[in-house]
């Protein structure tokens, strides 16, 4: 080969790029491993935790919901209630479709001081029930709201945050409507 095919062949293979070296395909094949396996994982650190809380707040609401619906005296809080029960169960039902597509498992209970609240209102009757349950209605409702403000900010995950966003005004149409209830019941 003459000097000239040489020089022609080598600034070819300098414009072109040099292939990947082995070590290179690796580091290449690695990443991309690594991506898979974090779009398998589904939702880590604080997303995880917000959608963890999410969905305790909402079981905690349609159990809530639930006993408000049989024992509450009031046909208002009856009818409060049965909402608490169908949009936080729709809420949960959604929350639990994103845990599904994000591999991650949900709570089966709600938090601990939810259930605590629970006790309380299984031994309260009558007017009572009602201004008890109400009142637990107005802390769980402002307690979600602050959570789901939270998340629909700083939640790194789109989706997570766009349910976190939607759930938003529905919590404060029930915080709302839970302290109006509430303060007509004093």
């Amino acid at each position: 080969m003459n000097k000239l095919a040489v020089v022609l062949i080598a600034s070819l293979g300098l414009a072109f790029g040099p292939p990947l070296t082995a070590q290179e395909s690796k580091k290449e094949a690695s990443s991309s491993a690594k991506k898979e396996t974090k779009k398998k994982r589904g939702l880590a650190g604080d997303d995880a935790k917000y959608m963890r809380q999410m969905a305790q707040s909402d079981l905690a609401e349609v159990q809530a919901g639930k006993l408000g619906a049989q024992k509450a005296s009031s046909g208002e809080v009856k009818k409060f209630a049965q909402h608490m029960v169908d949009d936080h169960g729709k809420q949960l039902s959604e929350a639990r479709d994103l845990a599904k597509k994000k591999n991650m498992q949900l709570p089966s209970q709600p938090m601990t001081k939810h259930q605590d609240a629970m006790k309380k209102l299984k031994e309260a009757s009558g007017q009572r029930f009602d201004k008890v349950f109400m009142q637990q209605m107005v802390k769980d409702h402002e307690d979600a709201l602050k959570l789901a403000q939270d998340a629909a900010k700083n939640a790194k995950d789109p989706e997570l945050k766009a349910a976190a966003e939607k759930a938003v005004p529905v919590i404060q149409n029930h915080l709302k409507m839970a302290k109006e209830i509430a303060s007509s019941l004093k």
